[in-house]
């Protein structure tokens, strides 16, 4: 899989603009607040169907004119992609590919894959479990549109079981209706918390696999999932049983508490390097490994789910590495397109990677040098 070109028009800073990209290697560097993540949050937008900066799409169209548009031509298993996403002010984005409507916006999530990798996603290791979660999140939807799917229903029966709660303390009144929002919640639900469990016993492999070359076999990462509901259960019968249970059990505390106190929507995913909490007790150096592992076997992940390596998006990442981190990283992703921003690439270390095209990016414009 790889990007081949770009066009941008009215897109944050960018008037017009059209790149070129080379399939291995992209470096576009500049000094700060010119543009460079623009970039690379145009294509994750291609790819998730959504920013990774914002949720107010308005910031997303140049301050002076009243729409934007991002056109992108991508390779995948020999196939040509185009995609077109036009957004206007205060109004739904409209995204074509190959000159189809998309019904739903969500559709477009799993064309173009990805990873985005940035110093904001440190924000994973350090912070709480909701950071983790959109962590596993963006991975199964972008590999497992039945994933997407249910985490969407789940997330809509969630909001209206709260707002049910909130609006009404009588218990006897509301019982009959939280049985139908619980039968809900448990029927999208157990499928989210089996799929999590498959993922993170593949991934913690992975994870482990990487970090242990990393860490010159001198340090063991592990994860470890811990539903809120239906641990120690593999199965959708037992997890649907595990987690009605719980909603019955803590009824009372959900309705004094006006809030749905139990599902998946609270589960925590905790990493562990010899055995201490990587969060609590790693090292800076520990997280900055750990999240470095997590971030490839996402990559290999995906590889495995739809045959072919997703994009890399390194963004102004690659310099926070030390050498020996950036040496492997590079040892990693070859036979991968990289779109890489950077202040100054000079110093940076790519080894043997000589297949790569340079661009300076000054006030919106890209420069190719």
């Amino acid at each position: 899989m790889n990007i081949e070109s770009i066009f941008l028009l009215n897109f944050r800073n960018y008037s017009e603009e059209y790149i070129e990209f080379n399939p291995g290697l992209n470096i576009f560097y500049g000094e700060n607040a010119q543009g460079k993540t623009n970039i690379v949050e145009a294509i994750y937008l291609l790819t998730m169907g959504k920013s990774h900066r914002t949720n107010k799409y308005n910031e997303l169209v140049k301050w002076d004119e009243k729409d934007c548009r991002i056109c992108l031509r991508f390779n995948k298993d020999d196939f040509k992609y185009d995609i077109d996403y036009v957004l206007k002010r205060n109004q739904k984005k409209q995204i074509k590919i190959n000159g189809i409507r998309l019904e739903k916006q969500s559709d477009i999530i799993g064309k173009l894959n990805s990873v985005i990798f940035s110093p904001d996603h440190m924000k994973i290791i350090k912070e709480g479990p909701s950071e983790r979660r959109k962590f596993i999140d963006s991975i199964l939807s972008q590999t497992k549109p039945k994933y997407y799917y249910n985490l969407s229903q789940y997330l809509k029966v969630l909001a209206q079981r709260n707002m049910l709660l909130s609006n009404n303390k009588n218990e006897k009144s509301i019982e009959k209706v939280l049985d139908i929002w619980d039968n809900q919640l448990v029927e999208y639900g157990s499928k989210i918390i089996l799929e999590r469990q498959i993922f993170l016993n593949s991934i913690d492999k992975k994870a482990w696999e990487i970090n242990k070359e990393l860490s010159g076999s001198r340090e063991n990462l592990h994860l470890k999932y811990m539903p809120s509901v239906g641990e120690g259960k593999n199965d959708i019968k037992g997890i649907k049983e595990a987690f009605y249970k719980k909603l019955l059990e803590a009824r009372d505390i959900d309705i004094r508490r006006s809030i749905t106190n139990y599902g998946p929507h609270r589960d925590e995913l905790n990493l562990y390097i010899n055995d201490k909490e990587v969060r609590n007790y790693g090292s800076q150096g520990q997280q900055r490994s750990a999240l470095l592992s997590l971030k490839l076997s996402e990559m290999y992940y995906i590889k495995d789910e739809i045959g072919s390596m997703p994009i890399l998006l390194l963004d102004d990442v690659f310099s926070e590495l030390d050498r020996n981190r950036q040496d492997f990283l590079i040892s990693f992703i070859k036979n991968v397109q990289i779109i890489l921003t950077c202040t100054e690439y000079e110093n940076l270390y790519l080894g043997d990677k000589l297949d790569y095209k340079i661009f300076n990016v000054k006030s919106g414009k890209v420069y190719r040098e």
